[in-house]
């Protein structure tokens, strides 16, 4: 019975400490270390590449909330993790800290809610990959929705893109990516986000110039050109039998 007991409680402590929350620094990000910039002359790799014709380069507008970030985490695998196609980003988990473009200089982050000492769905002591993912405001306010087109997108269904921009422009970019271990809840500051070097925690992000590109999205009128040549072809076919 006490054996019985005594396992209970160990299984009990070990289930609280995988579900317990570690901490990071989400305070300022530096200038030095992250910034951004809207990219127009080329198509997301993500989701294609390619080059957009008549784009240009330019930093997110100052002085008004047009461009969203959100810090993303995924297990660590023992080396730096790549994000290489849409797929790969969206398997990514959400920290839920987030950063605008900041209305005094345009291409820096200003962190929502900055906390020294932010907890993560993490435990205490684990390292985790992490990478912040930035997006135009047309695509959405939350990274929740934003993802949930880009997921539709991904399965080939446009659609929900296509209503959502409505003709406008839509930037879509990440960071390079980074590692971090977390600390204790009592501990503040939390285990470092953004730096030019690694330290005793991992290795922060340090991504300045981050591209956020066009997000590619067919018009309307091609998918109906499209959907009229498989019409054409098929009464072609009818008529030839």
């Amino acid at each position: 019975m006490k054996k019985l007991i005594l396992t209970t409680v160990c299984a009990v402590a070990v289930t609280g400490s995988a579900l317990a929350a570690g901490n990071l620094n989400w305070g300022s990000a530096p200038f030095g270390s992250i910034t951004a910039q809207t990219n127009a002359t080329a198509y997301s790799p993500l989701m294609g590449g390619g080059s957009a014709v008549g784009g240009s380069i330019g930093a997110p507008a100052n002085g008004s909330l047009n461009t969203y970030y959100e810090l993303l985490y995924t297990t660590f695998s023992g080396t730096q993790a790549t994000i290489t196609s849409l797929s790969s980003l969206l398997a990514w988990n959400d920290t839920g800290l987030g950063a605008t473009n900041n209305p005094a200089s345009g291409g820096r982050l200003a962190v929502i809610a900055p906390n020294s000492a932010a907890t993560v769905p993490w435990s205490p002591g684990t390292t985790d990959s992490i990478v912040v993912v930035g997006w135009s405001a047309d695509l959405g306010a939350t990274w929740s929705s934003v993802s949930n087109l880009l997921a539709a997108a991904a399965t080939g269904n446009n659609a929900p893109l296509q209503a959502q921009l409505a003709g406008a422009l839509g930037f879509l970019g990440v960071s390079t990516t980074g590692y971090t271990t977390t600390f204790d809840t009592s501990t503040s500051p939390g285990a470092t986000v953004f730096a030019t070097s690694a330290n005793a925690q991992g290795l922060p992000i340090f991504s300045t110039n981050t591209q956020l590109y066009l997000v590619p999205v067919p018009e309307p009128t091609t998918l109906a050109l499209a959907g009229l040549g498989g019409l054409s072809l098929l009464l072609f076919r009818r008529q030839r039998k």
